[in-house]
């Protein structure tokens, strides 16, 4: 049996939230795949077997978490590996986001995954613990965002400049010193303030950006004019796109065709 929940949650958990969601599977045989960067901090509690975070250059190195995790924004793409039967409850925060409920900053996370307990000790585990007793996976769904909305009415709001400025740049609609101009700061303090709030620098969080909608663009089809889809998508050229695919996800567009997954983000690894 497979089951895949998403859930977006009601104000004031929206203002922090753009969703959560909840996956349980079984496979017979480990089965790893390519995580692709999305600008996204994610919180995961597990409530199945333990999971394990490879090392791309090197996928018999692994790392495993077994609670509860934080993983951060990954500035290239990382690879997972599932065995047996998962159980895995998200929470996918909006670009700045987290930054209240850290209160630190995120880019202490980027390019890391950090075991939830370290950073919220014990209620981390209660949360988990009540995760796992709920009746049924809707009801742990609303655990956890009735959780959440008693945490973030203890916590600040979100920087509102830097949600719009990370929205204008997901759409691709400006530059980052026209959005230093939008937000009222100067270009240095802009960028500081971006990186400290979502974990990237917002040139760094608009490449990420470009990339997620290019792969929107490309979809599952089997034919691809990729000199089209470069331009649609906001790079120079072909050549652009081509490396820029290299940079982040380490394979070109043909063997990025060659290992889709019927998941956007998600590419199957030998």
């Amino acid at each position: 049996m497979f089951v895949h929940l998403l859930h977006v949650p009601r104000a004031p958990v929206s203002h922090f939230v753009e969703n959560m969601w909840l996956v349980r599977g079984q496979v017979t045989n480990p089965v790893r795949q390519m995580l692709l960067p999305d600008g996204a901090l994610v919180v995961i509690f597990n409530l199945g077997e333990p999971q394990k975070l490879c090392e791309r250059s090197d996928l018999r190195r692994h790392a495993i978490f077994r609670a509860s995790w934080v993983s951060g924004l990954q500035p290239q793409a990382i690879v997972i590996e599932q065995a047996g039967s998962y159980h895995l409850a998200g929470i996918r925060f909006r670009p700045g986001g987290a930054s209240p409920l850290f209160r630190f900053s995120i880019a202490e996370l980027t390019g890391r995954v950090v075991e939830l307990e370290d950073i919220w000790g014990r209620e981390a585990s209660t949360v988990r613990q009540q995760l796992g007793s709920a009746v049924d996976e809707r009801a742990r769904l609303v655990c956890l965002e009735e959780w959440l909305a008693r945490r973030v009415k203890a916590g600040a709001a979100p920087d509102p400049r830097i949600g719009f400025a990370a929205r204008m740049l997901q759409s691709g609609g400006m530059g980052v010193g026209r959005l230093a101009k939008e937000t009222n700061l100067s270009h240095k303090h802009f960028v500081h303030e971006f990186q400290r709030q979502v974990g990237f620098t917002p040139k760094y969080f608009g490449r990420v950006q470009r990339l997620q909608r290019t792969i929107a663009l490309v979809g599952q089809r089997s034919r691809v004019d990729w000199p089209q889809v470069a331009l649609t998508g906001g790079f120079y050229d072909q050549a652009h796109l081509i490396n820029e695919l290299r940079r982040l996800i380490g394979i070109s567009p043909t063997e990025y065709l060659a290992r889709r997954s019927p998941y956007p983000g998600y590419l199957n690894v030998a």
